[in-house]
Order: structure tokens, then sequence, then C-alpha cells
């Protein structure tokens, strides 16, 4: 017989039930017997064997589906016993010891990690992932020396290794030699230039080998390749005041109170150099963008009367709530002449001449709130405690120009503006009436950059048109405070004349009337800035409900690698750069695709605390998963208490000093001597909730040559692209 065949035959045996592999000899003996019927016997039990082997796959295979779905189910401590299970089965499934390592890494069990890894290095020793995954286990499991020698045998493997290089540079700045960490750190950034955590780590190291010039570079790197890396602008600021730099420390000090106005240590920082607080800071520069064009399809109609263009209410200086800020005092000016008119009954009150300064002061007459019209030659016109409407000429193109609230900017704004005493507040607030297109001019640019590709640009301009209606006609979530719509983030930011080009004209006029629209009506068109690679669906996300067009699917052509299916995937898929639509180019932010937190226990606890009461911060614990990826719930251990958090905005925000990009992260634990917490670490992808259209991707599609009704398409699956027909 071919020693190859008894080589497969004997590895064959040993991979089946004991039974089965105790059966094979019985059919060697009897065809030493009987050897006319060798032939026959031989191929029938080679037919078995082969079927009883491909059974055992099967099984095998199934068994792991079952492990990969208990953990994104949330359910870690069932994964890893099916992945037990699995490995006790047949100890030479490289996937279960794989997998099974960092469900126990993400329970916090780190010698069991280092323990299955071990054997994963055993089965495949020559492969470079591996070892550098052993690694980190080893390091976060505090054995440093053997840490040091599995990331040099990665490297020995693959020398661009990055979480390698990354690792080692780790170990060489816990033991203090930090010269070695920061070179270390240098190859790292050289590998990965967009690398946040080779920057930050190079800082630390550069900074304990008392080279502060140096560090300061890194630390600024860090903050610059991220602006949303609030640890290294604290890091900065820190080596900043250490060089007596107060102008720019204070600069970096409040980017860090801006993301956490509660954050205690900051205050007292602020009140040391609170005579630099308001000093501006250097410009951050974005990067260069270029355009694409594509022509439209034909759209379907909607059955909507022509000449009817909606009126939208927009509630103008909002907070991130969608709440109007309280004004006491409001400056306007008109491009053209105008008049001040009682809002419900259209009686004209005031007349004012094109470029006059007007202002309205929230006032009382007789101890009951009024509004004064105060004239450009500062005389009261009138007090008024009904609302008042400003028209300018609109024949004419008229446009006002109001004061923002807190703040020394304007607003230039097209439509009417209207003037009303707040229900609640001593103080008034401020709706800009506008018709849907123009409201569309003044959303455009101000929600995507107005140099992305023009097709991008058309699918913006569709779902931004379309939501706005959705919102006003369905959600109606701001009919309390009397209008449609906030001009912030909460619903769609809207800056008004600011946000218009000749470029967004042309944009919003080549698609206007065009909608998203589902079963003959205007869609639900959510949209998120970078999904990371894969949308997520709204029934997967807790309270969003199941809408049929929020399909999440990959972000990628058809035949790209497929997406993440199990926990080591997603490690390593979280720490690389897929191919997909939305990921880095000359449109696209790096940190907008992937990104890194590193978060110190103490001020994560101190945060937790403020309203979650949890005590000392024992841990934390990544429950159910999206099939996206994106975490659906979190457990927050904590002495006192442990919290549960399901909603999406909320763990994003709680689990940071600022707020994380998205809920797609992975978390790694290192830990004190005691056992106890000592910093986070989060890896994470993509910008946003993650359902609907994702911006990033929609540029990449653009750039592929899709057009603007594919993209949506894509996107809004059942959905098709209706007409308003005004």
């Amino acid at each position: 017989m071919d020693p190859r065949k008894l080589i497969v035959a004997g590895w064959a045996a040993a991979a089946l039930p004991a039974g089965l592999a105790r059966a094979q000899p019985a059919s060697t003996q009897t065809s030493a017997v009987e050897p006319w019927t060798a032939g026959s016997s031989s191929s029938t039990a080679a037919v078995e064997l082969s079927s009883a082997v491909a059974r055992s796959e099967e099984d095998i295979a199934r068994s792991l589906q079952n492990a990969h779905s208990h953990y994104f189910q949330g359910d870690l401590a069932r994964s890893a016993e099916a992945y037990r299970k699995i490995r006790t089965r047949d100890p030479r499934t490289l996937e279960a010891w794989l997998n099974g390592a960092l469900v126990w890494k993400e329970l916090g069990k780190n010698a069991q990690a280092v323990e299955w890894l071990s054997q994963a290095a055993l089965l495949s020793p020559r492969d470079p992932k591996i070892l550098t995954a052993l690694g980190w286990a080893e390091f976060h499991h505090r054995d440093l020396q053997a840490s040091e020698t599995r990331f040099r045998a990665a490297l020995t493997l693959n020398p661009k290794e990055l979480y390698a290089l990354l690792g080692l540079g780790r170990v060489e700045l816990a033991t203090r030699r930090f010269a070695q960490a920061a070179l270390q750190f240098s190859e790292a950034a050289e590998s990965d230039p967009r690398n946040t955590l080779a920057q930050f780590w190079k800082g630390q190291a550069l900074d304990g080998n008392s080279d502060l010039a140096a560090a300061i570079d890194a630390y600024k790197q860090a903050a610059l390749s991220d602006s949303y890396f609030i640890e290294g602008r604290f890091a900065l600021g820190r080596a900043y005041m250490r060089r007596s730099w107060f102008r720019e420390a204070a600069y970096q000090f409040k980017k860090v109170l801006d993301a956490d106005p509660e954050n205690p240590r900051l205050k007292i920082i602020r009140q040391k150099i609170k005579g630099f607080w308001s000093s501006q800071a250097p410009y951050e520069p974005s990067g260069p963008r270029i355009e694409k064009e594509a022509e439209p399809r034909p759209p379907a109609a909607l059955g909507i009367p022509p000449g009817e263009i909606p009126t939208l209410r927009v509630g103008v200086g909002t907070n991130a709530m969608g709440k109007p800020l309280p004004r006491k005092t409001a400056e306007f000016k008109c491009t053209t002449p105008f008049d001040v008119v009682d809002a419900k009954s259209g009686k004209r009150l005031a007349s004012g001449r094109a470029g006059q300064t007007w202002q309205v002061r929230f006032t009382f007459r007789k101890k009951t709130p009024r509004m004064a019209l105060v004239g450009p030659d500062g005389r009261h016109r009138l007090a008024a405690s009904r609302a008042l409407r400003i028209r300018p000429e609109s024949e004419k193109g008229g446009k006002t120009t109001l004061s923002e609230p807190l703040t020394s900017r304007n607003r230039t704004l097209r439509g009417e503006i209207e003037i009303a005493l707040h229900p609640t507040r001593r103080a008034f607030e401020v709706v800009n009436v506008v018709d849907l297109e123009t409201y569309s001019h003044g959303v455009l640019s101000a929600e995507m950059p107005i140099d992305s590709p023009l097709e991008a640009l058309k699918a913006q301009a569709v779902v931004a048109r379309t939501e706005a209606l959705y919102i006003k006609r369905n959600l109606r979530r701001h009919r309390v405070g009397n209008y449609d719509l906030c001009d912030g983030q909460h619903c769609q930011v809207y800056t008004g004349v600011s946000a218009e080009t000749r470029r967004s004209r042309q944009v919003v006029d080549a698609t206007r009337g065009r909608v998203v629209a589902y079963q003959g009506k205007a869609a639900h068109v959510l949209y998120s800035s970078n999904c990371g690679g894969h949308t997520q669906s709204g029934w997967e996300v807790s309270g969003w409900g199941d809408v049929p067009y929020w399909r999440g699917a990959p972000d990628s052509s058809p035949g790209s690698p497929p997406y993440p299916r199990s926990p080591w995937e997603l490690w390593w898929w979280l720490r690389q750069t897929p191919k997909a639509y939305c990921m880095p180019s000359r449109y696209v932010y790096p940190s907008h695709y992937r990104w890194n937190r590193i978060i110190a226990a103490k001020d994560l606890e101190e945060k937790l605390n403020r309203s979650r009461k949890i005590g000392r911060l024992v841990g934390l614990r990544t429950l159910r998963r999206a099939r996206s990826g994106h975490l659906n719930a979190v457990l927050i251990l904590g002495s006192r208490r442990n919290v549960k958090v399901t909603d999406e905005a909320r763990m994003r925000n709680l689990l940071g000093i600022g707020s994380q990009r998205s809920a797609l992260f992975l978390i790694e634990t290192e830990y004190d001597d005691q056992g106890r917490p000592e910093t986070f670490v989060f890896h994470g992808a993509g910008w946003g909730h993650g359902v609907g259209l994702c911006q990033s991707g929609s540029i990449g599609r653009a750039e592929q040559g899709q057009t603007y009704d594919e993209i949506l398409k894509a996107y809004f699956p059942g959905s098709e692209i209706g007409n308003l027909r005004y």
C-alpha cells in the first residue's frame, strides 16, 4: 500500500470517534484471510472512512459556527465552553484554540488565553499573527519576558508585523528601556503612519527618555492623525505645560474639556492657565479632494401635487439634543428691504432697509415677558408677546444675517426668520421658515465635503431632502418646540447660506425633488459618516425597530474577502485596513475607518460614577454584537453594582473621555500587579451608528463609477428614487 495513503488513513482514524477508529483493524484482518475480496472490502472501507471523516469535519464546522454564534450573541462563557468541547474532541482544530483564547481574554482570563494560544502556536509555529496574539496575551498576563520572546519570533517571520512591533515596544516601555521602545514605535509608525497607538506610545517612550521636544512632536502626530484621540491631546497639553507653553496647552485642554465638560482634572488645570484659555490654535489641515461626474437614471413619480414645495420650520441655534439655546438678544440685518410681521396674522408691524442692523431683546412689560424690537437708531419700535417674523423680499433673493447665541459668529439664512418667546424660559427662540429645496442647499456641504465625488454628493442631497421630509411628516420629534427639525446632528447639520457654493447648487438643482421612496412614501433614510466596512441592520440595534430597508451588508465589492464571522477574524479585522468602499482615500480620513483609544481606568471610573455610581471599576465585558460586529450591549462591572448598557449612543458616550466614534470596537484590558484594571485599549472601526447610508462608502462607490441612484439602492435595498414633481 502507498505509504502516503497509510499516513492519511492514520490521520483520519485519529480524527474519528474512538469506536470508528478501532473498527479499522477488523477490515485488515479479513483481507488477509480472503484475498480475493480484498479489493472490494478495502474500497468499501475507504468509502466508509471517507464518509466518516467528512461527517466529522461537518460536525466540527457546525460546532465552530455555534461557538461563534454564542460569542456574537454575547454569551461568552457558553462560547468558551463550546470551543473547549471542540478542542477536546479534536485537539488539532486550530480554530477552536484561536477563537477560544480570545473569548477567554475578553472574559478577563488571561492565563487561559495564554494556554490556548500556546497550543495554537504549537499547531502552527510559523504563523506570525498567532505569535503576535500570544505575545499580547502574555503581556496582559504580565509575563514580559515570554511576551518579548513571542514578539521577536513573530518579527523574525514578518519584520513588518505592526502589532508585534507595537507589542515589543510596549514590553520595552514597561521595562523602562525607553530609548529602545522609542525605536520600536518609530518603526511601527513607519510601517503604518496612520496608527495613533504608535505615535502615542512613542511620545511616552520619548517622555520617559527625557526628550520632551521629540515627545511633543509624537503626541502632536497622534492628535493630528485622529482629532478625536482625546488622550493624545491630554498628554500633549501636559507636555506643553512642562515647557511653559501655556497658550498651546490651553488649546489642547480646551479640546478635551469640550469633549468631557465635567472632567474634574481639566477644571483644575483650567484654573491654573485661565489667562491663556481663549487662545486660538494653529490650523489643523484637512486632506485634498477631487470630483467625479456621472448621469442619473430617470426617477419614478411619487404622486405629490405639482407646484407644492414643502415648507420646513428649522430650529436655529440648538444644543446636542436639538433643543433651542435660550436667547436674550439677537441682532439681524437683511440684504434687501424687509418687513417685520405678526407671525400668525401676517400684519406688518415694522419695515427696514437693506443693510440696517436691528435688534430683538427679551424684556418685561408689567411683569409680562415681551420681545422688544429695536431699530438701527436704538429706538424701541414695539414690544410683542406673539411671535414675530422677519420677511425679506424673497423675489430679490433676500437673506437675513442673524447673530448666533453664546458666540461672536453670525449666520446668514434664506427664507423667513421667526422669533418667539420660549415657553418655559425667560428668553426667546429662533426658527428659520424655509422651503425644502433651499433647506437642502444649506445642508449638503455641512454634511459632506463639497469636493467629494459628484455622484456621492447627489446621493447625499437626495438623502438630506428625504430625511427632512420624513422627520417633518412622521417623527415630528420637535413638535413641542414648534419646529420640524433642529439645525444640528440630532436631525441634520444645517448652516444656511454659508454652506452654499456653485457646486452645491449644481448638485441640489440636479436632484431637485428627488427622494428615496419605499412603497410610494418618503423613506426614513438614516446615514452615518463611516460604517467601518459593514453596515448594521436596524433590528439589531436596541430599540430601533425592524425597518425593511435597514439591512446590514458588507460595504465592499463582490469578490472581496469575506467579512469576519469569528472572534479571531474580528480581532485582526479591527487591527487592519481591509478593502472596502469606505476605506481611507483622498476623501476619507484614516481615523474615520480605523481608530484606537487608550483610557486610564481611573479616568473612566470617575466618569462612570458621575451617573452610574458603580464604585470601583472592576472591568468591562462586551456582550451582544450585530452581524456587522457593532456592539449592542456592554456590561460595566463595579464593586457596588454592575450596569448593563444597551443604548447605542449611551454606550459610546459612557466608555470614553469623550464619545467613542462608533460601537464597533474590541476592548483590551491591562491590569496592575494586583489584578485591577489599569488601562483600557479600544480597537475600533467606523464613525456613527452604521445604519443606512455610509457617507464614506458612498464616496468610494462614486469613485468606482456608481451613480447616485445605484448608491442609494445599495444602502436601502428595496427602495426606489421618487420625484416630488414640484
